[in-house]
């Protein structure tokens, strides 16, 4: 059985992977960033909307569920320099199972990756449940990294790559997981303790609060965001940044969101009638197409395409390999999948500096750790696009950038990368962060 940081993950026999470490090994050396990305953050953050709840409030929230659940309840705190913000630590005991004599479940990669940050077993994620498992009985869970576990398995599964995550306790029986026509909605097992330490609470997001990254929620305290300005969100789904933008603009203003489906875009759809935002107009729309010389509908419907300089701020979290997801269990990513992200990064970025207006400011982020997607797209940002300047990134709670061929120093210094080399404390998912002013 593997553990979850040992040099056997799927990452070490990734090619794409390899490239990635190979390439950056001058930055964080193969044995550091393998494990690194395998692991749990630390710290769980939610971002309060202080429009219909204050964090005080929140946080006597999560302090009474923590109390019910843990003898010795982790530790609940805010970040002074971000308001809106309510951090759970990990507790330092963590599930020192298996068991003996307690059956097993075994659930996918991704499901694996949310249990070890915080939440329950759906119905769905269960690949295998062993035969005579009773309701309310204690159960080892196992992720299985493979993919090789069939659905529905009803015996002891026996891999060397399944990986043990912690102790739960079963709410569903097996006709109910397994069902021809799908499996019931709702909590299979309830999730008691797990190796990462993350308090198994599940998802406490509401329209008062979500569950969200820390980086994430930092990239729109950057760029700063002003009532009644003219903002464009240019990857916009599923909406939570989006969301967080109006909030900081107390919901006045333009709001832009766009992405590239209409799928995608449902999803920012439904965070806007959930949180009855009237600022956030959202589009299904191609963003490495949305700058035009030719406008035939109205300016002020704010319709894309857009006309040049229509925009005062500029959100680009751009599409990227998501090298900085954690726990990452499983990765299939091929070299060449990596090498296509950055033509599609410059497409976009190309089509952002147009639409921002003189004197505006624009914000490039990714949630990878690859410096071709990174360090390497701000290089060729500075020479392609010389109205542009790099600026500070506050509030900082990342790392400097890493070293990068054609990057000044000081530009380093300017950057935000969260990753294995972080030196704050707050330990959170591989992000990376660049802001940027377009001069008059």
């Amino acid at each position: 059985m593997a553990t979850v940081n040992e040099m056997n993950s799927p990452h070490a026999v990734n090619r794409g992977m390899k490239d990635l470490c190979a390439r950056n090994s001058k930055f964080a050396l193969l044995e550091h960033l393998l494990p690194w990305l395998c692991q749990s953050p630390r710290i769980t953050t939610y971002r309060v909307n202080l429009l219909k709840t204050s964090v005080e409030k929140f946080q006597n929230y999560v302090e009474t569920l923590l109390r019910q659940h843990y003898i010795t309840p982790q530790k609940v705190f805010f970040l002074p320099d971000i308001p809106e913000v309510v951090c759970i630590d990990s507790s330092k005991e963590t599930c020192v199972g298996p068991f003996k004599g307690q059956k097993e479940i075994v659930v996918d990669c991704c499901c694996g990756g949310a249990i070890l940050r915080g939440a329950h077993i759906y119905a769905i994620g269960v690949l295998g449940m062993e035969s005579d498992t009773k309701l309310d009985d204690m159960v080892n869970v196992y992720a299985d990294l493979s993919g090789k576990c069939k659905k529905g398995l009803k015996v002891h599964y026996d891999s060397k790559e399944k990986i043990y995550l912690g102790q739960g306790k079963v709410l569903m029986q097996r006709y109910q997981i397994f069902r021809n026509e799908g499996p019931s909605a709702g909590v299979a097992v309830k999730m008691l303790s797990t190796i990462s330490g993350v308090p198994s609470i599940g998802d406490l997001s509401s329209s008062e609060a979500l569950l969200q990254n820390l980086p994430s929620i930092i990239c729109a305290r950057i760029l700063n965001p002003q009532e009644g300005e003219i903002v464009l969100d240019m990857c916009s789904a599923p909406g939570n940044k989006t969301g967080h933008l109006a909030e900081l603009m107390k919901d006045r203003g333009v709001l832009v969101a766009l992405d590239k489906t209409e799928t995608k875009i449902s999803l920012v759809k439904e965070m806007i009638l959930r949180n009855s935002l009237s600022s956030v107009k959202a589009y299904a729309y191609d963003s490495t197409k949305s700058f035009s010389d030719v406008i035939t509908h109205n300016d002020a419907d704010f319709r894309p395409p857009f006309k040049a300089e229509t925009f005062d701020r500029i959100l680009l979290d751009a599409p990227c390999s998501a090298l900085g997801i954690r726990p990452m269990l499983t990765n299939n990513i091929s070299p060449k999948m990596l090498k296509s992200y950055a033509n599609v990064q410059r497409k976009l970025f190309a089509n952002a500096v147009k639409l921002l207006r003189k004197g505006g400011t624009m914000i490039y982020s990714t949630c990878t750790v690859n410096v071709a997607e990174n360090e390497e797209i701000v290089v060729w940002a500075l020479r392609k696009f010389p109205e542009l300047t790099l600026q500070s990134s506050e509030p900082i709670y990342g790392d400097l950038g890493w070293p990068c061929e054609g990057l000044l120093e000081d530009d380093r210094t300017k950057l935000q990368r969260f990753g294995p080399n972080n030196k704050i404390s707050i330990d959170t998912v591989g992000f990376f962060i660049a802001k940027f002013l377009k001069r008059n």
